[in-house]
């Protein structure tokens, strides 16, 4: 018995100590229209001035698994948006910008319901989505992470985390996402520790006075710093497909961890159905602070 044992515990350790180059074969799909689209309603403090009717959407298309360049630029298309009463407004493609699709003039109006319209590459694709109210900021500042559920590797950590205070409205549901941006650079990016967007529903703090929040409670902060948050509202649609793609983005192989895939946006293919758009168009009213850390 134990001869038999010494033999298969060393035809386990060769077993571990070898390494064998596999070569994966990664099917290549149809190319896809991938859409990225949010129409903002900036409002902010006074001194901004009225909200801008700039709004860009972007289209591009899918590409290898293993490609290194950027997705290629969705060229061509008829980019409209339409809203819930009937105005509608035409994006022109930049020139000097191919994919990129811009109008000067749409203002996007609280509680009305607007719907995206692009022909590309002979095929027709549609979108909606509901531009809803965020909650004001009522103060924008920078102190240490206190907070009862904040891990305690990030509670311990010293220094200052932008932090926010704003009320809830009552009665309705709200749902919330944070972009922050730190001396210009925006925080989420692509293969960096910050990989995903914070986001809330107010399924627990609903009517209440929210103080002492920090979206990005792990980012620490130097003196001198310009530090502009934006605090958005989302659609409920919206912000399942935030809280879809977070998913996916978090994924740590487990066998409990959700499976890297595409996320199924919002946008149809009316021509072929079967393949819908990649990607989102959704709307959003804005209020974003800047301030510099003392």
């Amino acid at each position: 018995m134990r001869t038999r044992l010494t033999i298969l515990g060393a035809a386990l350790l060769l077993t571990m100590g070898c390494e064998r180059v596999v070569d994966i074969t990664v099917p290549t799909m149809a190319t896809r229209l991938v859409v990225s689209a949010r129409l903002e309603l900036v409002r902010g403090s006074p001194s901004n001035g009225a909200p801008s009717g700039r709004q860009v959407i972007t289209l591009s298309t899918s590409a290898p698994y293993f490609e290194t360049a950027g997705p290629p630029p969705a060229r061509g298309a008829e980019v409209r948006v339409t809203d819930s009463r009937g105005m509608t407004t035409v994006f022109r493609e930049q020139a000097s910008a191919p994919g990129v699709y811009v109008t000067d003039s749409l203002v996007p109006v609280l509680h009305r319901r607007y719907t995206l319209r692009v022909r590309w590459n002979n095929e027709s694709y549609e979108g909606s989505d509901s531009l809803l109210p965020v909650a004001p900021i009522d103060s924008f500042y920078f102190v240490e992470r206190t907070g009862l559920f904040a891990p305690p590797d990030v509670a311990r950590e010293p220094g200052p985390r932008a932090t926010i205070d704003f009320r809830d409205p009552s009665g309705v549901e709200n749902y919330y996402v944070w972009d922050q941006f730190v001396d210009g650079k925006r925080l989420v990016e692509a293969d960096t520790a910050f990989r995903y967007r914070p986001m809330e529903r107010d399924a627990f703090f609903n009517g209440a006075l929210v103080r002492g929040y920090q979206p990005y409670s792990g980012v620490v902060l130097r003196p001198g710093q310009t530090v502009r948050l934006r605090h958005m509202s989302l659609s409920e649609q919206g912000y399942r497909f935030y809280l879809a793609l977070n998913n996916v983005t978090l994924g740590d192989g487990s066998p409990f961890s959700t499976p890297p895939a595409s996320v199924r946006g919002n946008v149809a293919n009316l021509t072929r159905p079967g393949e819908p758009a990649l990607g989102y168009f959704l709307l959003a009213e804005v209020d974003e602070r800047t301030a510099r850390v003392p």
